[in-house]
């Protein structure tokens, strides 16, 4: 069941940071937008919007792998952390306004919505490291040696 549950979880990952490169590549007027009514500077801003994409589709491939895939939930893990901190200090009212949220199927949700959503993914992403580190202790290898690469 474990086993099940951790194929689960990356495959969840591989959708999210898939969808979320995808999108904002997709649509870069739309995500150097998004990103510039953010609070960061403009160079900051435009950093992210180019680079995000490629960070966001790297880390799905990584997850798609299994030589990778330990790489990949600890990089899932970082970038949700630092995804919920942004979205938690905005509604802590750390800045002085409340910026645009996200686009894509995000862009119809609040920021306490969007934390509800990083904090899931945070914290199946910290599951999915757990078991991989389980699965590596017990038999050397996160995956049954007779066991598909495929999902």
């Amino acid at each position: 069941m474990k086993r099940k549950i951790y194929f689960l979880i990356c495959f969840l990952l591989v959708l999210l940071f898939s969808y979320t490169g995808l999108q904002k590549w997709m649509h870069m007027q739309k995500t150097l937008y998004n990103m510039r009514n953010q609070l960061f500077s403009r160079p900051v801003a435009d950093t992210l919007a180019y680079g995000l994409p490629f960070v966001e589709m790297g880390v799905a491939i990584l997850l798609i792998f299994v030589s990778t895939r330990k790489l990949g939930l600890y990089l899932s893990f970082l970038l949700l952390f630092l995804f919920t901190s942004y979205v938690a200090a905005i509604l802590l009212g750390v800045f002085h306004r409340v910026p645009c949220s996200c686009g894509g199927i995000i862009d119809s949700l609040g920021w306490t919505a969007h934390l509800w959503l990083n904090l899931f993914f945070l914290f199946i992403s910290l599951i999915g490291i757990r078991y991989h580190t389980i699965f590596m202790h017990e038999t050397g290898v996160a995956e049954k040696p007779n066991q598909s690469r495929q999902y």
